[in-house]
């Protein structure tokens, strides 16, 4: 398949279109993110919107097809804040898998694009079931464990949990008209070490918890005041180049 210099999406397809460019397509791409709080200076899709751009680059570079995008997710720590959605997580399961049967009967080969951390559990169950009913070949990436270093190299800040310094860097580079720069401030700092859910903590154990807006007034966790496009520029430059690395590594292309 020869790339495209454009995203191709399977909505934007006729029918015959499809059944044209399917059998050739190398593989397929499916966007998983979430509608929730991300602080005071970035959108409620903020999730959906840094996975579906990478979704767009790989489209354009490798040809393969955008299944579509699931814009609300699991959500469990800032379910409290105004204009959150959630679904229960037996329903992202059941989506994503009804999505991803679209390519059983062409090169069975799925990339799924995470921007929500609380997705992921449905996601691999999901995942388990097209393998085990379908043979699929299926990766699941959460975008910011798959560049975690880059993140905390270029950070000034010591934290990266909730709408801080790694993501507003991204934001500003990607998506710099829909960052509210007067609005960042300095979040609350997370507590703990090895029960932190943080990308600067190596190791952890995982704590369950239910932020209430008393707790994290401003719904950010860290700080996102060092953000700058520059860095945006180098997080998302290696997350382009990983997922590059990672459909190559599958022998994909």
């Amino acid at each position: 398949m020869t790339a495209s210099s454009a995203p191709i999406l399977l909505e934007d397809l006729t029918w015959t279109e499809f059944a044209d460019r399917a059998p050739a397509v190398p593989y397929w791409l499916l966007v998983t993110g979430s509608t929730e709080q991300h602080g005071p200076h970035l959108p409620l899709g903020a999730d959906t919107l840094v996975v579906e751009r990478l979704a767009h680059l790989a489209s354009a570079r490798h040809g393969a097809v955008i299944l579509g995008s699931v814009r609300t997710g699991v959500l469990h720590a800032f379910q409290d804040w105004p204009g959150s959605q959630r679904v229960p997580a037996s329903v992202l399961t059941e989506q994503v898998a009804a999505m991803a049967r679209t390519v059983v009967p062409y090169s069975n080969r799925l990339l799924v694009l995470n921007g929500h951390d609380e997705n992921h559990e449905p996601l691999l169950l999901a995942a388990r079931s097209l393998v085990e009913d379908h043979g699929t070949d299926v990766v699941v990436v959460e975008w910011a464990q798959l560049v975690s270093d880059v993140i905390r190299e270029v950070s000034d800040s010591t934290s990266e949990s909730h709408g801080g310094e790694g993501l507003t860097s991204v934001f500003l580079h990607w998506y710099p008209e829909r960052v509210r720069t007067d609005r960042v401030a300095v979040g609350t700092q997370p507590s703990g070490d090895l029960t932190r859910d943080d990308l600067h903590v190596s190791k952890r154990a995982h704590h369950v918890v239910r932020f209430s807006p008393a707790d994290v007034p401003s719904g950010v966790l860290g700080d996102p005041r060092a953000a700058t496009a520059e860095k945006g520029k180098a997080i998302t430059e290696a997350l382009v180049d990983r997922v590059d690395a990672l459909v190559k590594e599958r022998g994909w292309l």
